[in-house]
This record gives structure tokens, sequence and C-alpha cells, in this order.
């Protein structure tokens, strides 16, 4: 094989490659990585998870939502990207409503893009204790926390305060927009 060809058929298998990555590797990757602040004993559990994009592939999500309740966290963080379809979502919810700590989540663009009304979703996660936030914030039931939900439907929204009494979480689907709030 020569030079070149070599480097043809690299350039060329490249996008199949990670197409094959995004459809068949990657969406059945659970990442689980433990983050400690400060130097104290732990006072607080929570998990934050992102981009399930539920295509009714129902044994890996309850896998999911399993690990999940088996670290048993204070409060659960949902970053959008709940569905694919909007057939998926009655069982996506049905799901969700198994995790056993408050859920807390903001949409993402597939959740806007599915075209589905919110209002499963905002029961569903109430269920649990918690809340579905849309440029709108909760203080958590045992008030250690202020949870801030931006829901990304506008590219500048005016700021969310913090607050000083709590502990402050913000939750945005596009990690990379932080920087336009505010």
């Amino acid at each position: 094989m020569t030079r070149r060809r070599f480097l043809a058929a690299a350039i060329l298998a490249s996008p199949l490659l990670a197409a094959a990555d995004a459809k068949w590797l990657e969406p059945g990757w659970v990442k689980t990585r433990v983050i400690r602040t400060g130097n104290g004993k732990p006072s607080h559990r929570l998990v934050h998870f992102t981009d399930v994009h539920h295509k009714g592939d129902r044994g890996y999500l309850l896998s999911v939502i399993n690990k999940i309740n088996a670290l048993s966290p204070d409060l659960v963080c949902f970053t959008g990207d709940l569905i694919e379809e909007r057939k998926y979502l009655a069982e996506a919810l049905e799901i969700f409503g198994k995790i056993k700590s408050p859920l807390y989540g903001v949409p993402g663009n597939h959740d806007y893009w599915s075209k589905v009304p919110f209002d499963g979703i905002t029961k569903c996660f109430a269920g649990t204790g918690g809340a579905w936030l849309q440029d709108e914030q909760r203080v958590t039931a045992d008030g250690k926390f202020t949870i801030t939900g931006a829901a990304c439907l506008r590219s500048r929204q005016a700021p969310i305060p913090a607050n000083a009494n709590t502990q402050n979480i913000f939750l945005m689907h596009f990690p990379a927009w932080v920087k336009k709030v505010g």
C-alpha cells in the first residue's frame, strides 16, 4: 500500500469510525466520577447525569437509574436531553420516577426538538420531591441548596441571583453558554 492510499483510506474511514463510536459505543457508557470539595468529611452526596437520549432501551435506562439509587444521593441533577423522540417520553418518565431522591432538571435541545409538552416531565420530577426548572430556582426541602435551572431558550437571559443562605447549584444543558448568563 502506498502512502497516498493509506492517507486516503484513513481520511475516508475517519467519519465512519466517529459515527460508529457515536452510535454503538458511547451511548452505552456510564461514567462515574467522585469529586470531593473541601477537606472535611463530606456532608452531602449529589449525583449529576445528562444526555440520556432515551430511545426505547429500557434495560439500559433502568441500569442507569439503579446506579443512581445505589449511590443514595441527597439529590439528583439532570441537565437535559431526556428523550430522542416523543414516542419514548412515557417510558422514560416511568423509569425516571423510580429515582429515590429529589430530582432536579432542565431541558436540553432534544427535549425541545421532540416537541413534547413539559407537563408530564414537571409532574415526574415533582413526584420525586424535585423540580423541572426553566429559568427559575427552588430551595430544596431541607433548605440546604438552592437549585437554579436555565432553560437555554434565549441567547441571553437575566441572571438569577444566588442565595447567600444556602449552597447554590446551577443547572444548564450547554456548558459553553454559562458565559452568556449574566
